[in-house]
């Protein structure tokens, strides 16, 4: 997976509950979730300097930057590399919104007959509007 192009998308399928057991038997405790938190804060890192190299600002979203210690451990190795790690809530509007303000705006492209992915991203053949608006 850590090898793999972007774009990805990865959950429990793959780093659940069996890695989550390994993990706790290996390093019980705070020293199993110190070092998921390395695992997450490393590979992100290592992704960026890969696919993003040189970008000299990263903006961090989602759940992990809840998490202080995730936060300040990728924080940390971007600032190795010369990078500035910034929240998309201080930039932006609550990234807890995200998810929501993305469908808005695919429902509003639809509604106005524009396409909605981009190919490049998705692998889709060409650009598409997305989905149907039926009249109730």
């Amino acid at each position: 997976y850590f090898d793999r192009a972007p774009p990805k998308s990865t959950g429990r399928e793959r780093f659940g509950l069996a890695l989550a057991e390994r993990i706790h038997r290996d390093a019980p405790g705070a020293d199993g979730v110190r070092t998921a938190v390395e695992l997450t804060a490393r590979s992100v890192a290592e992704a960026l300097a890969r696919w993003v190299p040189g970008a000299p600002e990263v903006i961090g979203s989602g759940g992990g930057m809840h998490h202080p210690v995730l936060r300040e451990r990728l924080g940390a190795l971007l600032a190795e590399r010369g990078q500035a790690l910034a929240l998309f809530d201080d930039l932006f509007f609550a990234g807890d919104a995200k998810e929501a303000v993305a469908f808005a705006l695919l429902g509003y492209l639809t509604i106005h007959g524009q396409p909605g992915n981009i190919p490049a991203a998705t692998g889709a053949a060409a650009p598409r509007i997305l989905g149907q608006v039926t009249p109730a």
